[in-house]
């Protein structure tokens, strides 16, 4: 992708349904901005690509929120308990 889809920081935080909904529909907006440009077709091509995923991705994280309304997923996630290790915990 171009360098006006980049973003200006690492953001790494883990994200609500609403958030993440935000954040996606934040990129389409950017990508049908990109498409309406004029691109050459290589860059469309790679756009119209980019704008076929982020709307799967929205679809998806509207689907998994109208499960779970107000669920925070695996925010909950708590991992099984570790098998002890081969001389650990021993004196």
């Amino acid at each position: 992708m171009g360098d006006e889809l980049a973003r200006d920081e690492d953001d790494h935080d883990l994200l609500t349904f609403n958030e993440s909904a935000i954040r996606l529909r934040e990129e389409i907006a950017a990508t049908e901005a990109a498409l309406g440009e004029s691109p050459t077709a290589e860059r469309r091509a790679a756009l119209e690509a980019r704008l076929a995923a982020l709307a799967g991705a929205l679809e998806r994280n509207t689907r998994l929120a109208g499960k779970n309304p107000g669920g925070t997923g695996f925010l909950n996630y708590t991992p099984p308990p570790r098998a002890a290790a081969e001389g650990e915990g021993q004196a």
